[in-house]
């Protein structure tokens, strides 16, 4: 007979992390390598991967990897499919269009470090009047310069 086990019960991690000591979410480097040290001899380390990822674990490490990279894997696992949640975390979570209209997609979709979803032509739209007031405020403050070194040369023409 076959006993079917948690991957959680066969990983070395399992009774490693104490009340004062938990290398998997130190925040140090040492802790870091420390915590990977310890996931390249476990025989589970891809259905942890798998699970972390699955789940959205951004935070410490989880496969033998850092938190930069299941950030980024996680991203990418996201990417272009829908959130199916139970509690709506942000206000496009159960959408398939923006606010704007425009379909949430593939092409046209970004998470932000936070997990919600964006649309990225908005987004484009959003910088592109965000460079035109700034370059209306640099155009302002050249006017301005000059029409102050204008009346300061007059003022002195005068004196």
């Amino acid at each position: 007979m076959t006993v079917l086990h948690d991957w959680r019960e066969l990983a070395k991690c399992r009774n490693t992390a104490t009340a004062r000591y938990d290398p998997f979410f130190d925040e140090t480097e040492q802790g870091e390598r420390a915590a990977i040290a310890i996931c390249r001899t476990c025989r589970v380390q891809g259905e942890c991967l798998a699970d972390a990822v699955r789940t959205g674990q951004s935070y410490g490490v989880w496969g033998g990897r850092p938190q930069r990279e299941l950030r980024r894997l996680i991203a990418l696992d996201r990417l272009g499919r829908a959130q199916v949640r139970t509690s709506t975390r942000h206000r496009n979570a159960t959408k398939d269009r923006c606010e704007h209209g425009h379909r949430f997609d593939a092409v046209n979709t970004y998470y932000t470090p936070t997990g919600e979803r964006r649309c990225r032509i908005c987004r484009r739209a959003v910088d592109r009047a965000r460079e035109r007031r700034r370059r209306q405020a640099r155009q302002l403050a050249r006017q301005l310069a000059e029409l102050r070194r204008v009346r300061r040369q007059g003022g002195a023409a005068g004196a």
